[in-house]
């Protein structure tokens, strides 16, 4: 449900009046993520008067949707103590989260006002790096050994469950924590309430370390098409889980990541400062300005030869933003394609040189169609057909090249295929493309 300016403008007003309980009957019926959302449209004053007034149960549902600049905002109004209670409430995952986004002074305050067991599990996750497999599991799980009953372990489940929530499976682990089965509910509900759980575990597991990059972890999830998977260290030992709405957040960020990216962009500029999102841009426009700069050089050069030939200049914008859009669609194919794990499954090969053949077909398409227009539009100069015809199709072939060869060899190198989208491209695309058209028209007319 989008959030209404009027409910905005209302709450603001009941916030600043203080009226607690028009608050608590307007939040009544609205999920956590809907008054996050109305959290977020609030200015940075009222963020904190109104988070204060929600229970321990909702704050601690609430916080974990907000964004990192809300929570900034609200984290000044609160005591450590309070916070404490809302951190020992969230689930592990999202606790580490957010006390690892605080300053050093102010998560130990808080760490230490909370029990020594919450604030274990949370320092175990703050171990591991954010983009990990261990940075992004939760340690809230049911775990039995092979000789629990199917009625004992239901009846573990029972008791936990207000404190672990989407229980999916329960792990079956031995006297040292190795991880050596897993167990569905649905397997659970159909089994006899005596029967030993090591008959009916699956010991054909799949099992994530903990050390795993995020993005592995997410196509790991999409190969093998779970809602949940356990997560273990070098000698099998079981540490934590990863559920499947941790993934969605994942792949929304890394998608989140990637587009930035493409655009030129580090991060989400739309809420940010004037200054910070002029300064985050700027080294990324400055290989745009510097390949124009350059390509201005080197149009300077053939200025000469430009003053000769009849209609040279009129197709050179058309020739250069032709092969830059077919750049721009190499790359993206590419980047998704390595993202998703689509293209680790062919030969990069076998990918550049069918992007090659598909420059080359559309340039000669779109290379016969502007020869044709050329002609109608300079009759008196024939050549110019042949040049602007052979000037987009060298232009699209290697816009194609470019665009899927770059990001490979980013990939290959170990850099994120990303960064050579954008400004680098189009900005080579652009020299060529110059230089091409130019040096075409030399040889061919004069």
């Amino acid at each position: 449900m989008p959030v209404k300016a009027t409910d905005v403008k209302t709450l603001k007003e009941y916030v600043e009046k203080g009226w607690e309980f028009h608050i608590i009957e307007m939040l009544h019926d609205l999920k956590p993520f809907e008054i996050a959302e109305l959290i977020e449209a609030l200015d940075e004053e009222s963020r904190g008067k109104f988070f204060l007034l929600l229970d321990v149960d909702t704050a601690s549902e609430v916080i974990a949707e907000l964004s990192s600049e809300s929570i900034e905002d609200i984290l000044d109004d609160i005591s450590d103590a309070d916070l404490a209670r809302i951190v020992a409430d969230m689930d592990s995952d999202d606790a580490a989260d957010l006390v690892g986004d605080m300053n050093q002074e102010r998560a130990a305050r808080v760490l230490a006002a909370m029990s020594p067991k919450e604030s274990s599990d949370i320092k175990s996750l703050l171990l591991y790096p954010e983009d990990t497999a261990g940075g992004i599991m939760q340690r809230e799980l049911i775990s039995a050994l092979p000789s629990a009953t199917v009625d004992e372990v239901i009846d573990r489940i029972r008791r936990l469950y207000t404190d672990i929530e989407n229980i999916h499976m329960v792990y079956v682990v031995d006297n040292r924590g190795v991880l050596v089965g897993t167990v569905p509910l649905v397997h659970l509900i159909l089994s006899k309430n005596e029967t030993p759980i090591s008959h009916i575990m699956n010991v054909d597991f799949v099992t994530v370390p903990v050390m795993m990059d995020q993005e592995d972890v997410a196509q790991l999830f999409r190969k093998h098409d779970r809602v949940v998977m356990p997560v273990v260290d070098d000698e099998g030992l079981l540490l934590g889980r990863i559920t499947v709405d941790d993934i969605v957040d994942i792949i929304d960020e890394e998608a989140t990541e990637d587009m930035f990216k493409l655009a030129g962009a580090e991060e989400d500029l739309l809420t940010s400062s004037i200054i910070k999102n002029a300064s985050t841009r700027i080294p990324w426009l400055f290989v745009c300005w510097l390949g124009g700069v350059l390509t201005t050089f080197l149009i300077r050069e053939f200025e000469p030869m430009m003053s000769r030939i009849i209609g040279v200049a009129a197709f050179m914008p058309i020739i250069l933003g032709m092969g830059g859009n077919v750049a721009a669609q190499s790359v993206a194919l590419i980047v998704r394609g390595i993202a998703t794990g689509a293209s680790n499954t062919m030969n990069f090969k076998e990918i550049v040189g069918k992007q090659i053949g598909v420059g080359i077909l559309l340039g000669a398409m779109y290379g016969i169609m502007l020869g044709g227009i050329s002609y109608v539009i300079y009759p008196d100069a024939p050549k110019m057909s042949i040049v602007v015809c052979l000037a987009i199709l060298n232009s699209m072939a290697l816009a194609a090249f470019l665009g899927t060869a770059l990001p490979i060899f980013f990939y290959k190198v170990g850099k994120d295929p990303a960064v050579a989208s954008g400004p680098f491209v189009t900005t080579a695309m652009d020299l060529i493309g110059v230089a091409s058209y130019l040096g075409i028209a030399v040889v061919l007319i004069m």
